[in-house]
């Protein structure tokens, strides 16, 4: 018996049907190792959860380092954005050279007097405001931090890397553009690069801190292609010498419908049902039956969370939904489904896709982000 070599609910290790944002990572980290170059827009790569946003995060941060570029990873929400990658600056720097710390340290010192972060090692600073459209308080310092990190100790930049960007503090975002605007602006070879990731409203978020937010890369991540899922599902067992036969593939891409969440529950479920499989088996459409059969108190568990989760108008405005279609639902059939204008749905249509429950379809019309989330919602006793 063999384990599951698929990894529900954690980081992927591959990251199939994102060639494209990997390709562009890959130019742009040669242009910040070979050339020594800024990376003078931030990256921001939005989708609802489950799409494999902070998996990719994870492989830019791997390809990084591969190429001797320090990185810097935080989550925000945290704590106060700007104190949290202060103290993971340090953190990660602690080991550096005498000369190379003492410089990353007076830098780190001028900027915990500026903005008040406690002892740089905390993150649960409060970082004192300035006023709305100037330069934040300790974006020159902070700007100073990411020079001297990114000059490094025999290392080649600096790669910051921030999860769940929607979350961050209005003034850790202000700080942070502020300060990557002065390195642009002032033309300065600072190998250096932000990317981050975030939820559809991560562009709305930025946009409320930040007057000059379109100056941010904002790059949407979509569901898998049917190639792309049975890569995710072939590879890894391949490499414990496993199969898929060609009708348990198409069973599995049927249930999972570019959704890489359940890809990833399905491909796992289908690996149990087999027995766990030794090298040499084959996973068969029987497998994938039985493993959805499985799975489902996994998928009735996520979607009784998001139902948690919702406030009553929304709720009302789901079930509208579910009840019209499984696919995208026209915003003026869920008005007359629930007897209201169009209009009154702005604030429950607003706050779904806040949520990540819902996405706007490429027809102009909504949808659910996770397959089987109508059905479920049908189903479902609201006693």
């Amino acid at each position: 018996m063999q384990a599951s070599p698929y990894t529900p609910g954690e980081i992927a290790r591959l990251v199939p049907g994102r060639a494209r944002q990997l390709a562009d990572f890959d130019e742009r980290l040669s242009y910040l190792v070979d050339l020594g170059r800024l990376i003078g827009r931030i990256r921001v790569d939005h989708a609802p959860r489950g799409l494999g946003k902070t998996s990719l995060l994870r492989e830019y941060q791997r390809r990084a380092v591969s190429r001797g570029v320090i990185t810097v990873w935080v989550t925000a929400g945290e704590g106060d954005l700007v104190a949290q990658i202060a103290a993971e600056i340090a953190r990660v720097t602690a080991t550096w050279s005498d000369t190379a710390r003492r410089r990353v340290g007076a830098r780190l010192e001028s900027l915990t007097m500026r903005v008040g972060v406690p002892g740089i090692a905390g993150v649960d600073a409060t970082v004192r405001s300035g006023q709305a459209g100037s330069d934040p308080a300790g974006s020159r310092d902070f700007e100073a931090v990411v020079r001297a990190a990114a000059a490094g100790d025999e290392h080649k930049g600096l790669v910051i890397l921030i999860d769940e960007i929607q979350a961050a503090d209005p003034e850790g975002l202000r700080t942070l553009a502020y300060a990557w605007q002065h390195l642009q602006a002032e033309g300065s070879d600072v190998p250096a690069a932000v990317y981050t990731a975030g939820l559809p409203n991560a562009a709305d978020a930025v946009a409320a801190a930040v007057t000059f937010s379109e100056r941010f890369a904002y790059r949407p991540l979509h569901t898998l292609q049917p190639v792309d899922e049975e890569f995710a599902l072939v590879v890894p067992a391949r490499e414990l010498g496993v199969e898929w036969d060609r009708d348990a593939l198409d069973e599995a891409v049927a249930i999972a419908l570019g959704y890489p969440y359940v890809v990833q529950l399905i491909g796992d479920a289908a690996w149990f049902a087999a027995g766990r499989p030794d090298g040499g088996a084959t996973i068969t459409v029987g497998h994938v039956r039985a493993g959805r059969v499985a799975m489902e108190d996994d998928m009735d568990a996520l979607f009784r969370a998001r139902w948690a989760n919702a406030a009553e108008g929304e709720r009302d405005f789901m079930v509208a939904m579910a009840q019209i279609s499984d696919g995208p639902v026209k915003r003026a059939e869920i008005a007359s489904a629930l007897h209201v204008t169009s209009e009154s749905l702005s604030m429950p249509r607003a706050r779904l896709i806040d949520k990540g429950f819902i996405q706007a379809s490429d027809r102009g019309s909504l949808e659910f982000t996770i397959p089987g989330f109508a059905a479920f919602l049908r189903n479902l006793d609201r006693g």
